[in-house]
């Protein structure tokens, strides 16, 4: 339904993530970025938990997966 890349029975089975919200965590990347091309949480702003959101992570060219980078 939200045309994330993400079939709607896995967003509710397998990653917990909303079928009718494209980005379920509000990070600036859609599930499926976060799914299959950063493999980051969709459900997380920050993976990491260093303080950068995902988006803002991959805008500066770090690892949004990784503390520190």
């Amino acid at each position: 339904v939200d045309e994330d890349g993400v079939f709607d029975f896995f967003e509710l089975s397998k990653f917990e993530t909303g079928p009718t919200n494209p980005d379920s965590d509000g990070d600036g990347l859609s599930d499926g970025e976060e799914i299959f091309t950063y493999k980051t949480n969709p459900n997380l702003q920050d993976t990491d938990g260093d303080g950068l959101n995902d988006a803002e992570e991959i805008a500066l060219g770090r690892n949004p997966r990784r503390a520190g980078s």
